[in-house]
């Protein structure tokens, strides 16, 4: 992946802004912590800089995507919206991995929220979202341990940039992949191990599985889950 100086620069500064400006919130509760805490005070202070790093990175990440939306598209490796999305992936990435430590099973729903995703009520979230910002999770829907849900794809010279769109109670297996512009219809299954290919649209109520994934029969009625 093609990188410049510039790259380094506007990440860079952005992560240690960020940083600096968490530094002089904990300088400025640590006399509270202190006194509360006592020899404690700094495991509280450290937690409380990955939190508060963590929280500052989603709200970056909120304030850049409403300022200048990322845009679906191909671009080459030279265009300003490959920069861009280097940005935002950096800044999620550090945002992500500071709340880490937080982050339970049941907090992954809230977490991806933070970071832009759309979801709706009741989601299972065992899976990773490569840019929360471009995905969408209707109610009830399911992602099974190790999935990965990735808008992106880099090759030959250029990205490629998608939403991806999970209907509701559609459900997707363990250690599935869901490639860019894939849309998963209501009560639609993935089977664990398969590989979506981009731009796949999978209608509602049917089971797909394999490498590539392919329609493997309809979900009947009884097999919906209420």
């Amino acid at each position: 992946m093609k990188t410049s100086p510039w790259d380094f620069i506007l990440s860079g500064l952005t992560l240690l802004s960020l940083s600096g400006l968490v530094l002089l919130m904990i300088a400025f509760l640590d006399p509270w912590l202190k006194s509360w805490l006592g020899d404690f005070h700094i495991l509280a202070a450290g937690g409380l800089f990955l939190v508060l790093f963590g929280l500052g990175a989603s709200a970056i990440t909120h304030l850049l995507i409403r300022a200048r939306p990322l845009q679906p598209g191909d671009y080459t490796m030279d265009h300003p919206q490959f920069t861009y999305w280097k940005l935002l992936t950096v800044i999620y990435e550090f945002g992500r991995g500071a709340l880490l430590p937080f982050t339970t099973v049941f907090a992954k729903p809230l977490v991806e929220a933070l970071f832009g995703a759309k979801l709706g009520v009741n989601v299972a979230l065992g899976g990773r979202l490569a840019e929360p910002y471009l995905i969408t999770l209707e109610d009830g829907a399911i992602l099974g341990h190790n999935s990965v849900l990735t808008c992106h794809a880099i090759t030959s010279g250029q990205i490629i940039l998608r939403k991806i769109h999970i209907g509701p109670r559609a459900t997707v297996g363990v250690n599935v992949i869901i490639m860019p512009g894939v849309e998963i219809g209501a009560d639609a299954v993935v089977a664990g191990g398969s590989v979506v290919p981009m731009n796949t649209k999978i209608p509602a109520r049917e089971l797909w599985g394999g490498i590539p994934a392919r329609k493997l029969k309809d979900v009947t009625p009884n097999e919906v889950k209420a």
